[in-house]
């Protein structure tokens, strides 16, 4: 049983209670009182990975200064085999003069010395990600990974526009849920009554600019000619009908999107696109449960560039994305059992159940430390998934040899956040995961 670097430092960051990035929405809690002028958290951590050893840092958050939409976390870190990380994260800046566009902005930066990847280690050169037995293709070995020193940055900035329809159109664009347990009061959802856009849901146009670079060298010394690097753009069209967007119920969402790296002179130029659904059953309340949902959903991408090439420093290059950025399992949102990026390749169609068990039961506000935050639920929940990746993008080979993984998962909301740690197993692996949100 493993657990992952990154999720690991991501949750010791999200624990302090720290706002989440909410799609231009204000979750409205009657049990919690932060005042006119917003509220802040600071917490240190302690953690223990495998990758990582020991580390310590200190993780904070703020929100409702300025604007009450508007949040702020970050976290740094130091670990006991000189690994090192930095991360932070604004939502929902309310344009002035444009009230319907909201900004989101990531500043992330890790130094690994003992990074678990399963990466080509000829560099890019002709690109060998998705040839048979490459690293990342569904066929390939479980033992044919690199322990490596990896550094990394990434930087995006998110621009998220409000469509005036369906429940998007009223004056005011930032949403105001009323929840109870958990669970959103009826009156107060942002959707989930019928799938119109019109008259149900919210839609947003999003442009995300960003750029992401990982420099590799495994512990033989080996080092990648140049970074790997994807400097693009993404363009994303949402529907999402949910009744409630960190912890819907009922109704559902969509979205379509288009990613686009021009390249330069010493990488080659990709697109993608990628399609997601989730669908939410509302199944009740029962004398145990404040609500059960049923939770559905579904994923796939491909790259139209991949077999195409252009030249690169002289040299005939296929146009196909890092093996970070492009079509990708493994890891605590997708393929959860496996390790993160585990499978990469063209294409890639996934497939996920959940059922969410809200528990009457809540022992939380009676334990000392925990009970200073507003934690009003926590769930229950079991999982299972589908998935592979394939060098094409042929429905039947995607669904032929699908890799699975099945498991159970421990969330708590927490001022208006939701905080999960999982374990799942595969044919391969067992892995412990903890994160943010729901992973849809």
């Amino acid at each position: 049983m493993k657990s992952s670097i990154r999720t690991a430092c991501f949750a010791a960051l999200l624990s302090c209670g720290a706002a989440q990035a909410s799609y231009v929405t204000v979750v409205d809690d009657a049990a919690i009182d932060r005042g006119e002028d917003g509220w802040w958290e600071v917490l240190p951590y302690v953690f223990y990975t495998s990758g990582m050893e020991w580390f310590a840092g200190v993780g904070g958050g703020m929100s409702g200064y300025g604007q009450p939409n508007l949040n702020l976390v970050g976290t740094a870190l130091v670990s006991t085999n000189d690994s090192a990380l930095g991360f932070v994260y604004m939502s929902d800046l309310q344009m002035p003069r444009a009230n319907r566009l909201f900004v989101d902005a990531l500043i992330y930066s890790t130094r690994f010395t003992k990074d678990q990847l399963y990466i080509p280690t000829t560099g890019r050169g002709p690109n060998p990600a998705g040839n048979p037995g490459s690293p990342g293709s569904n066929d390939s070995d479980v033992d044919d990974y690199v322990f490596a020193h990896t550094e990394g940055q990434e930087y995006r900035l998110y621009l998220n526009y409000l469509l005036p329809i369906g429940d998007g159109a009223g004056a005011n664009p930032v949403h105001t849920y009323h929840t109870r347990n958990g669970v959103v009061v009826p009156g107060s959802e942002s959707g989930g009554r019928e799938w119109n856009p019109l008259t149900s849901g919210r839609s947003f146009l999003k442009l995300e600019p960003y750029f992401w670079e990982q420099n590799v060298q495994d512990q033989s010394d080996y080092t990648y000619d140049e970074p790997e690097r994807s400097v693009g753009l993404r363009f994303e069209l949402m529907y999402d009908n949910r009744d409630y967007r960190s912890n819907p119920t009922r109704g559902s969402y969509q979205k379509f999107t288009v990613n686009r790296d021009w390249g330069d002179s010493k990488r080659p130029e990709w697109y993608t696109w990628e399609f997601e659904a989730s669908k939410y059953v509302a199944l009740g309340e029962n004398k145990w449960a404040h609500q059960q949902v049923l939770a559905f959903n579904f994923w796939t991408i491909d790259t139209p560039t991949w077999n195409d090439t252009s030249v690169v420093g002289g040299q005939s290059t296929y146009q196909r994305p890092a093996w970070f950025a492009g079509a990708r399992l493994g890891g605590w949102k997708r393929m959860r059992g496996y390790q993160t990026n585990r499978f990469y390749d063209r294409s890639a169609i996934y497939y996920s159940g959940e059922y969410r068990f809200t528990p009457k039961w809540n022992p939380m506000p009676l334990i000392p430390f925990v009970r200073r935050f507003n934690i009003p639920a926590w769930h229950w929940v079991a999982f299972g998934e589908l998935g592979r990746v394939a060098d094409d993008y042929d429905l039947s080979e995607l669904h032929k040899d699908m890799k699975y993984s099945v498991g159970a998962s421990v969330r708590v909301m927490l001022e208006g956040l939701v905080l999960q740690g999982s374990y799942a197993v595969s044919d391969q692996d067992s892995k412990v995961y903890v994160g943010v949100n729901h992973p849809f």
